[in-house]
């Protein structure tokens, strides 16, 4: 096999940490792994349609600028996001015969195709055109098949994988929440993700807000994330307005990130939507347990009591669930949650992914 060249509309930058960082990950553990790889990345996250036309623009002429310089040296591409990045590989293959992999991340699926009827039609010819389909989740699968006419011979479930040599347990989590400034007395609960709504902040403010309200000074709310939206995180924040135990983080490099992973009681992700949700993952692998929405991938994930589900969109009973852990604690199926950690260890990921370069690669 010569080289794989990626190709995502999200990739991080030293700006823009967070924006992507589970494809730089996978490409830093393939190139670890002596498979060479060349990147056709966007790393602008800018939004507005004008920014978005310009941004993609230009990243359309750097697709085009690597292929030609390295075309005799590629045998496969691989797209993160069906649309648009999986346009490029499905156009290198009608113009070049190149073989393609996808891999859908779920907002192109459930969101993303949904945006008009062409987007639609573009979404599905690239994933019956593509060599091997990939979906982060079961769920994800499933509606790729049932929706888009692939065939689950085609389709492979493949999370990004994660890192446990990063995203690993400590000693004392208590004495290791003092470093961060945590109060280790109080149940520390961790939110991980884009300010944005589909992410379930508000709600989750909002269910915070009300134990606090019940539960004076036993707990705290840290919500580590990027603002995608400027109007809504100043409305998630004037949620918060007058609760000195809900703190608001900006992005941190991954190792720096892990930290507040291992110092956490509680990892909370109240999503609308989640294709896997890769961040409940590195929280169980820091030994930290998870309360969930019941949606996409993380259904699946904490089912058999690995850990705490909850419908969707209810403040009510996301509080519910977060008072139960500042008064019991959260008890998880540790064989369960073991045994889904190796499935998505990052380093048994990679072999099953170069099983597919091999296979496919031109």
């Amino acid at each position: 096999m010569k080289k794989v060249l990626v190709i995502s509309n999200m990739y991080p930058t030293k700006e823009h940490l967070a924006y992507g960082i589970f494809v730089k990950n996978q490409v830093e553990q393939l190139e670890a792994q002596g498979i060479e790889t060349l990147q056709a990345v966007n790393t602008n996250p800018a939004t507005g349609k004008k920014n978005v036309i310009l941004k993609y623009l230009k990243w359309a002429n750097t697709v085009m600028k690597v292929f030609r310089k390295n075309k005799r040296d590629i045998s496969i591409t691989h797209s993160h996001y069906v649309f648009p990045s999986g346009m490029f590989s499905y156009l290198l293959k009608k113009r070049y015969n190149i073989p393609y992999i996808v891999t859908a991340h779920g907002g192109d699926i459930n969101k993303m195709a949904n945006k008009s009827g062409q987007i639609r039609q573009l979404t599905e010819k690239i994933l019956q055109d593509a060599d091997h389909v990939i979906a982060v989740g079961e769920e994800l699968a499933a509606t790729i098949e049932q929706n888009f006419g692939v065939a689950r011979s085609n389709l492979t479930v493949m999370s990004m994988g994660i890192d446990r040599t990063v995203f690993k347990e400590v000693p004392d989590k208590k004495a290791h929440a003092k470093t961060l400034g945590m109060d280790p007395q109080k149940t520390n609960f961790l939110f991980v993700g884009n300010i944005i709504r589909e992410k379930g902040v508000s709600e989750l403010v909002t269910a915070f807000n009300k134990l606090v309200a019940n539960h004076p000074n036993e707990a705290a709310l840290y919500c580590v994330g990027s603002t995608k939206d400027v109007n809504f995180t100043a409305e998630a924040k004037a949620l918060a307005q007058g609760n000195a135990a809900v703190h608001f983080v900006e992005p941190m490099p991954q190792k720096e990130l892990a930290k507040y992973f291992q110092a956490a009681d509680v990892f909370v992700l109240p999503s609308y939507i989640e294709g896997l949700g890769l961040v409940a993952l590195e929280a169980m692998s820091s030994g930290t347990p998870v309360i969930a929405s019941d949606v996409g991938g993380l259904h699946y994930m904490l089912a058999d009591n690995r850990g705490v589900l909850v419908p969707a969109k209810d403040a009510l009973l996301l509080q519910h669930a977060m008072e139960g852990a500042v008064k019991d604690g959260l008890q998880a199926n540790q064989a369960g949650v073991q045994a889904l950690l190796d499935t998505h260890d990052a380093k048994n990921i990679i072999v099953r992914l170069q099983q597919l370069y091999n296979t496919y690669s031109k």
